[in-house]
């Protein structure tokens, strides 16, 4: 059974992480999900408290680790030493992931350097100004790591992740209950190109 790591912060956007762990939640054969921290809970930009499953170390073993966003609290876990030295991720062999301003810490940690990548458009310019290459897509693929940029990425980011590691009849699986009724095929191919448009070659 694969394991998916949700990396968490206090201060993290909502439906950032909400909107991934209930999409990977609606899969229990294939994957286990595990929300990591570096306490045993932490507290939602909107002041929802979410607990946590063990350490952010953790994501260190994981099969796919995914980093979600947070305006007040991605600046504040780039200068936290115990958040930024926990990680010793292996783009090699794990799937890694970020969620709009989750790329600032990917690319802090040295994944993204030389690498194409995306965020939010808020962000944009302040990654720019770190060095990076961010493109204007809702997706952006290169090798096994994947930036989205705008919470509804969301959708592409799971569904790379469910492709990656089961294949595509499961991704429609885990996504077949959030399409709007009369639209299903539509964002099915939606998100079926978004995700092929957005490895880089």
């Amino acid at each position: 059974m694969y394991q998916i790591a949700i990396v968490l912060f206090d201060e993290f956007t909502d439906v950032d992480f909400f909107l991934m762990r209930d999409i990977f939640g609606r899969s229990d054969k294939d994957w286990q999900v595990r929300v990591l921290g570096t306490k045993a809970s932490h507290t939602s930009t909107l002041g929802i408290e979410v607990q946590t499953d063990g350490h952010i170390a953790q994501a260190n073993a994981a099969d796919a680790v995914l980093f979600v966003s947070g305006y007040k609290g991605v600046p504040a876990v780039l200068d936290d030493p115990e958040f930024m030295g926990a990680f010793r991720l292996d783009p090699e062999r794990q799937l890694i992931g970020s969620i709009c301003a989750g790329s600032f810490i990917l690319y802090r940690l040295g994944l993204l350097v030389g690498r194409k990548l995306t965020t939010h458009p808020d962000a944009k310019p302040s990654l720019e100004a770190m060095g990076a290459t961010v493109e204007d897509q809702a997706l952006v693929v290169d090798g096994n790591i994947a930036t989205a940029g705008g919470c509804l990425s969301s959708l592409y980011l799971t569904g790379w992740i469910a492709e990656r590691l089961c294949g595509e009849a499961k991704r429609r699986e885990i996504h077949r209950q959030l399409l709007p009724a009369g639209q299903a095929e539509m964002f099915d191919e939606i998100i079926s190109s978004s995700i092929q448009s957005a490895i880089v070659s």
